[in-house]
């Protein structure tokens, strides 16, 4: 009997086997979110642009060089005298015109020096009247036959050394005047005074550095230029530069003298004027130049179509009926117009006014 009934229990749980599967499957797909499609993204709509075509310049080749500004003029007075000091005039800084005073040095013993010859100078010329009139006697007794021709000629000898005694004397004053008037040091050219080296009651010897001064309201800029790009440099070029204090402010130079010979590092030394009414530059400031070499031929677009992107600058191209960015190569402007080094093709049409709505690809009507 138990067997039987477990038959028939085996029998029912294999007839109701497919139907729970075929529920499970039916709730598990009940159970499964809804996919909905992805919609396309729009595409941008076609746009008008105005195209220009590529034009061409004549773009500055410059040097990239360093050099540093002088004053036009530049000198450090030496006292020429010894003495001490007993008075100084400027500062550092202070402009001055040519003759100011800048220091006076005591010239006691030069003027003791002068009145002595003064004295010698008095002294040769009485000796040489005195000479003259014997000359002029000893002449008359000669043609006397009174005296000898050795007694004359004895006589005579310091008549024509006498006048020598007398520039001797006179130089000697003339030197000792000239150390009086060294006492007091002046400026020889307007300036600017860069350094002061004595102070009041310091002694100093006639080659002691006492003042320096520079002529600032033009300065020189000096460079080298290497041996190999020398023909290149001609008088009259430009060479602007531009200098820390400034930062990328430029400033005009005019090449005005070149080196007649190569120095032993291969360069050559090149000096260019430049223009300092406003005092700006100072001498001894370091300048980072530019030095126009010639000129060449380059394509070139309007200022307006080169924007930047993604820290590189570009322009847009109609190609093909579509907008085509490309990254460019640029040089400073010449005029309205940019210079075009590497990007840019003779044939291209360009997008005359950069627009932030634009895109690459986007379709050009």
């Amino acid at each position: 009997m138990k067997s039987t009934v477990d038959l028939s229990f085996r029998a029912a749980r294999r007839s109701l086997m497919p139907l729970g599967c075929v529920a499970v499957l039916f709730f598990s797909a009940a159970c499964q979110p809804e996919v909905s499609a992805a919609p396309k993204q729009a595409e941008a709509p076609p746009v008008s642009v105005e195209t220009v075509s590529v034009g061409q310049v004549k773009s500055p080749i410059y040097l990239r060089l360093t050099g540093a500004l002088h004053g036009a003029r530049e000198t450090e007075l030496a006292a020429n005298v010894a003495g001490r000091v007993l008075k100084t005039s400027v500062e550092r800084g202070d402009p001055v015109e040519a003759g100011t005073l800048l220091a006076l040095v005591d010239t006691k013993s030069a003027q003791l020096a002068l009145a002595e010859a003064k004295v010698s100078v008095e002294t040769s010329r009485t000796q040489e009247e005195i000479n003259r009139k014997d000359c002029a006697r000893y002449e008359q007794l000669r043609n006397s036959g009174a005296v000898t021709d050795l007694e004359y000629d004895q006589v005579t000898a310091k008549c024509k050394t006498a006048p020598l005694s007398v520039d001797a004397a006179r130089a000697r004053e003339q030197i000792a005047a000239k150390n009086v008037g060294d006492g007091a040091i002046r400026s020889p050219f307007a300036g600017v005074v860069t350094e002061r080296f004595v102070e009041v009651g310091e002694y100093v010897q006639a080659s002691s550095r006492v003042v320096s001064l520079a002529q600032v309201d033009s300065l020189k800029l000096v460079f080298q230029v290497p041996e190999k790009n020398f023909p290149d440099v001609r008088v009259g070029e430009e060479a602007r530069f531009a200098v820390a204090a400034y930062g990328d402010q430029k400033f005009p130079g005019k090449v005005t003298r070149i080196s007649g010979a190569v120095s032993s590092t291969r360069d050559v030394t090149v000096e260019a004027e430049v223009e300092n009414k406003e005092h700006k530059l100072l001498p001894g400031m370091f300048a980072d130049i530019e030095l126009k070499i010639g000129e060449e031929p380059l394509l070139a677009v309007p200022e307006t179509a080169v924007f930047e992107h993604n820290g590189k600058l570009n322009i847009l191209v109609v190609k093909d009926g579509m907008l085509e960015q490309r990254v460019v190569q640029v040089l400073p402007n010449v005029g309205a117009l940019t210079p075009v080094r590497r990007g840019l093709v003779a044939a291209d049409k360009v997008v005359k006014s950069a627009n932030p709505q634009l895109k690459n690809g986007q379709k050009v009507l």
